[in-house]
């Protein structure tokens, strides 16, 4: 942690020179103990090239054959590609999404389910899996975007790679009289989002990446992924700093503590007698620039997904959070999955998210695992400390026993999971 948190990496901004520094370190970290490269051309880094598309023009929404345009009558939120379309379907609890649907939301969620005791049991996430676009009526409390905000464009695309079917859907807000108008027609009707996408600037990001390949034959086909992210903001001053003021983030607990774990876990694995399965260790660059990295290895996975049976990614663990007893983690989504509880079970010291208003499940790398079916969880022990993105995030703010109890706590359990034929499922209604 001493050299990815200090002033000599200039704060590991992402897709910068100094996070090629950071992963080439990393993974000459992974080479001294033996594990085998997964990077280009034998080595333990992935370079992958980057270009960004931009809109040129307010999107447009065309209902049942009439048009509607970005920031009038709509706002697109999220746009996942130049043209998007499919038929309506107003969405119903409990009845399946049709692929490439166009879901209408409620214009209020579903109530909250009676529970006794003093915490009542929150009502899960409507499932919109398999939808193309999805349509929300506009809340009148959320501020709008500025005048001459950036326009929405699909997510950047990795040059040389063929990306599959974006995870997410478009997501479009509608004005109370278009949200009238389309509540109004039937499902099935024709809906298009429609944009003028161009290509953008091209940029760089780096991942390091090794595995240790599984003892038993059989079992070695299976994978667990350990993961964080090595990139974090680089340098810049904070809102009203003072002249002179400290300028690098140096991100120590965000996400160097994260590297750190992984590179401990793999090098107590590597160290110790092999499992059975196979361990893949990831630590992905531009999470802090759209999660890049990440987004790359799962889309051009160095194992096919479905042979990962979990992905554990590690996050801001050197602090401890006093939300929850000491030398204790929590994991993002513990309730949704079957993976928390039986790593508890072995021993691990881990609990459910305290801060789930903070969506921490969707905030990271695991995402992009856990939207293509991958049980992907993160592992953290942020307490929402005010050194968040700040310069102050310096090494001499980590705590050292905090960070390795909780280390050592999840090694034994990680074992387990790699030598057992347990396999995690995502609890009814609760995947991503």
């Amino acid at each position: 942690m001493q050299f990815l948190a200090s002033d000599a990496l200039n704060g590991r901004a992402s897709g910068s020179r100094d996070e090629w520094i950071a992963a080439s370190y990393l993974g000459a970290q992974m080479q001294q103990w033996g594990l085998e490269p997964l990077g280009d051309s034998g080595t333990f880094v992935q370079r992958i090239e980057i270009e960004r598309l931009e809109t040129s023009a307010p999107p447009t929404l065309t209902v049942d054959g009439k048009k509607f345009t970005h920031g009038q009558e709509m706002r697109v939120q999220a746009l996942t590609a130049a043209r998007v379309s499919g038929v309506l379907q107003k969405y119903a609890p409990g009845t399946p999404v049709k692929t490439g649907a166009v879901l209408l939301m409620p214009a209020t969620p579903p109530p909250a389910p009676s529970s006794a005791g003093d915490k009542p049991t929150p009502p899960a996430p409507p499932v919109t899996t398999g939808a193309a676009i999805v349509m929300t009526l506009e809340n009148p409390n959320q501020p709008k975007p500025p005048a001459g905000a950036r326009l929405p464009a699909p997510p950047p695309r990795f040059v040389g790679v063929e990306s599959p079917p974006p995870a997410r859907a478009t997501a479009v807000v509608l004005s109370k009289e278009l949200y009238a108008t389309v509540s109004a027609l039937p499902d099935g009707a024709a809906v298009v989002v429609e944009a003028d996408v161009k290509p953008g600037a091209k940029t760089e990001t780096w991942n390091a990446v090794a595995k240790l390949t599984g003892s038993d034959a059989a079992a070695a086909a299976e994978v667990i992924l350990l993961s964080a992210h090595l990139d974090h903001i680089g340098a810049r001053a904070p809102a009203n700093a003072a002249p002179g003021a400290d300028v690098i983030n140096n991100g120590a607990d965000d996400d160097a503590s994260g590297c750190v774990a992984v590179l401990e876990l793999a090098r107590a694995i590597a160290l110790g007698p092999r499992p059975k399965r196979t361990i893949v260790f990831a630590l992905f660059g531009s999470e802090e620039a759209g999660g890049f990295g990440s987004r790359y290895f799962a889309d051009r996975p160095v194992v096919p997904l479905p042979q990962i049976v979990a992905n554990l990614q590690f996050e801001m663990i050197g602090r401890p959070d006093d939300k929850v007893p000491a030398h204790t983690l929590w994991l993002t989504g513990y309730e949704r999955s079957t993976l928390g509880p039986a790593l508890a079970q072995q021993g691990a010291k881990l609990v459910q998210d305290p801060h789930p208003e903070q969506s921490f499940f969707t905030r990271s790398d695991n995402i992009q695992f856990a939207r293509r079916g991958v049980i992907a969880h993160t592992v953290s022990s942020f307490g929402l400390h005010k050194e968040y993105h700040q310069p102050s995030d310096e090494i001499a703010r980590i705590d050292f026993a905090h960070m390795t109890d909780s280390i050592r706590s999840m090694l034994e359990p990680i074992r387990w999971l790699a030598n057992s034929a347990f396999k995690p499922d995502w609890l009814p209604g609760m995947r991503p």
